[in-house]
């Protein structure tokens, strides 16, 4: 019923598009003009910074009128955008000879680099991306994507590679772990960074929600000789992992899930969520318990623990593992990024530290090692609100920081 009124709006809103302000002619060079919408206008100005450009901030319905006109005034006429031909081929269509697609790629994001690659392949640049880029990254240290200093899911995902013969490291004791293999099943989230070294506690990440169904599916189908845990985020348990939960209530399922609940919707900018307390609209609103919610789908063995307590994390995974039942592990931690105050920074006696290397399994950035010395860099760490690194030392090597030992950090 609506398709006539739909019809006649696209129709207004194609005239609206000739004189939309930031559908923004940028002159350069006429050999080559570059049409290019988001980011991705952005890499093509890095890469033909001399061209003539047409940047569409209103990309559909598109205007006819003014991609006409300019591409009547470049000699070659290049498109640059992410993922399929959208702009390219409505370009096309319009009877206007055009490259794109056949040397950008379809898939992924692009970035500066596989544009120059383009740029040189249609050849409109005379130099290959690849010697371009060996002498800009030539000398720069190495950035592993890793946890934030003091994250509360640290210590969860230490003990998840530690248990079931993911790694060899010793506990603070110096004994190893001998519990069968595990297969962990993630989901997204910033918890999704355990995937990579040192932690490497995650087998699986596909979408929002996906995570405790997969962990469901493996356990049914005997995949793993030990259980299968799921690791999903408050905001993401929320927001399509409840139906995962009934799920595995239904289904007698025999597996670990542990909700990370660090009070926020981290990854994409601290959103609240409906575990804040705080609306879409910013104002007070009730609680969406967690481990109320859990129990409520059926779950009878629910624990909530210390997210910077490995003791007591280690228990409470130990526990669950050893029960052929469904358990849910709630992991409570204030995200280190929220920390108004940071008090109590640790540091490393080098008379006690033997370069045992446990602390560094935790792949935390504020420990590191300056001329074959282990050290913690205090603008970084997160002090009493962690001390993960604190309880893991098997030297008991390291400690609160001295007025000393701070002085001597920050000369």
């Amino acid at each position: 019923l609506r398709r006539p009124f739909i019809e006649e709006r696209l129709v207004k809103l194609a005239e609206y598009a000739e004189s939309f302000p930031y559908n923004q002619i940028t002159w350069g060079e006429r050999h080559l003009g570059v049409v290019s919408s988001g980011v991705a206008y952005q890499y093509a100005r890095e890469v033909f910074s001399n061209a003539s450009f047409l940047k569409l901030g209103m990309s559909y319905p598109l205007p006819q009128r003014l991609i006409g006109e300019f591409a009547a005034r470049v000699e070659k006429l290049l498109v640059v955008e992410e993922l399929d031909p959208f702009l390219e081929e409505n370009i096309r269509a319009m009877g206007i000879e055009v490259m794109g697609k056949e040397f950008l790629p379809r898939i992924g994001e692009l970035t500066p680099l596989i544009v120059h690659e383009a740029g040189f392949h249609a050849g409109l640049l005379s130099e290959p991306a690849q010697k371009r880029a060996t002498n800009l990254l030539r000398g720069l240290p190495g950035r592993p994507p890793v946890l934030c200093a003091g994250c509360p899911h640290t210590g969860i995902f230490f003990v998840l590679s530690t248990i079931g013969q993911r790694s060899r490291l010793l506990d603070a004791q110096g004994k190893a772990e001998e519990e069968g293999k595990l297969i962990i099943t993630g989901d997204i989230g910033c918890y999704t960074l355990a995937t990579y070294p040192p932690l490497r506690a995650m087998d699986t990440t596909a979408c929002m929600g996906a995570g405790i169904g997969q962990a469901l599916g493996m356990e049914k189908a005997g995949i793993s000789g030990g259980k299968v845990v799921a690791v999903i985020g408050d905001s993401t348990f929320l927001h399509s992992g409840i139906t995962g939960v009934v799920d595995a209530v239904y289904n007698l399922a025999q597996v670990t899930i542990i909700i990370l609940d660090n009070n926020t919707t981290a990854m994409t900018g601290h959103q609240n969520h409906p575990g804040t307390g705080i609306s879409a609209q910013g104002k007070k609103t009730k609680v969406v318990e967690l481990e109320r919610l859990v129990r409520g789908t059926g779950v009878e063995d629910v624990k909530v623990v210390d997210a910077f307590n490995i003791k007591a994390l280690r228990a409470a995974v130990r526990d669950s593992l050893a029960k052929p039942e469904l358990s849910v592990i709630i992991v409570r931690g204030t995200c280190s990024v929220r920390l108004r105050k940071r008090s109590g920074q640790r540091a490393v006696d080098a008379e006690k530290c033997d370069d045992c290397g446990v602390c560094l399994s935790l792949g935390c950035p504020a420990i590191q090692k300056l001329d074959g010395r282990l050290y913690i860099d205090i603008s970084l760490c997160a002090g009493d609100a962690c001390t993960i690194c604190e309880q893991l030392c098997p030297r008991k090597a390291i400690s609160p920081l001295s007025n000393s030992q701070g002085a001597k950090q920050r000369e």
